[in-house]
């Protein structure tokens, strides 16, 4: 059996080489052929698809922007993919219980038991986990404009902090499946897994492999109006307790279309879009099936 193990360099400060390298020598003990690959900023199309055409798995190590990164190109070739978490959230890692330990991934290649769900889409780009305009967005934006090297939950305090007194957010309306709605200033999720940063999870009701995108509409003025949903987003209270004048909105559908006054930035699975501009109107939809996932053992 032949295997690559995908790390990002940077991820952990070092931790998803080590975490790699450890998992190539317990892997290659169980008799598996082991290939480390390491990412790179070229676009991957470039560089791992070739690396994918022989192997019966693709091991990421590294973050979930690592897993975004390797996802489209896992399901090109059909290669199902174990994410073995080296990052800050590991969403999609904690989506499916798979760790970074030689033996649970030796199990599970041995059981050789697969999931097949959905990607998302946003315009040109991917995503495994979820999409989102508002705060958090700027948050990420601005946090990757900054970062130097590895970040972990303390490197998000400064950007929230500032942001906390100077964000006002976007009028948004969003098209479910051709059906309106004007929504009001505050912040939308779009989910493909329920996971989300500190398990907040806005998506709670999200399956990956259903065809459908789960959207969620967070009314808020300001940072302050943002606070108050953060009790119910973590105890999964938000639908049940929302305040019916304060316009909270659930849906989902196949096809998402969100407008924005004035334009705002996206980020996609933690991580700032790469689009050099950011649009007045998004579409979200999903490429059902897509992707296989490397189920534990």
């Amino acid at each position: 059996m032949k295997i690559a193990i995908l790390f990002n360099p940077i991820s952990g400060a070092g931790k998803a080489l080590a975490t790699a390298e450890r998992l190539k020598r317990g892997l290659e003990a169980d008799g598996v052929d082991v290939r480390l690959r390491p990412t790179e900023r070229r676009p991957a199309v470039e560089w791992l698809a070739p690396a994918l055409h022989d192997v019966d798995a693709l091991i990421v190590a590294g973050g979930d922007g690592a897993v975004r990164m390797a996802a489209p190109e896992s399901a090109r070739a059909r290669v199902p993919l174990w994410h073995a978490p080296c990052g800050t959230e590991n969403l999609f890692a904690r989506a499916f219980g798979m760790r970074a330990d030689a033996h649970s991934i030796a199990r599970a290649l041995v059981a050789g038991k697969t999931r097949t769900i959905d990607l998302g889409r946003a315009d040109d780009e991917h995503f495994n986990i979820m999409a989102s305009v508002g705060f958090d967005a700027e948050v990420v934006h601005m946090l990757a404009a900054r970062r130097t090297g590895a970040i972990s939950h303390l490197s998000y305090a400064r950007p929230i902090l500032e942001l906390a007194r100077s964000w006002r957010p976007s009028d948004l309306a969003w098209s479910i499946d051709g059906e309106r709605e004007e929504l009001g200033p505050g912040l939308v999720v779009v989910g493909n897994l329920r996971e989300y940063g500190v398990r907040l999870n806005p998506t709670p009701d999200a399956q990956p492999d259903d065809g459908l995108l789960d959207s969620v509409y967070l009314p808020a003025r300001n940072a302050m109006d943002l606070l108050g949903w953060v009790p119910l987003l973590r105890f999964g209270l938000a639908g049940r307790f929302a305040i019916p004048s304060a316009n909270y909105r659930a849906r989902r559908g196949r096809e998402i279309r969100l407008e924005t006054a004035p334009v705002a930035r996206l980020q996609l699975d933690g991580d700032p879009s790469g689009t050099s501009t950011s649009p007045k109107s998004r579409r979200f939809w999903t490429e059902p099936g897509a992707l296989r996932v490397l189920l534990p053992g």
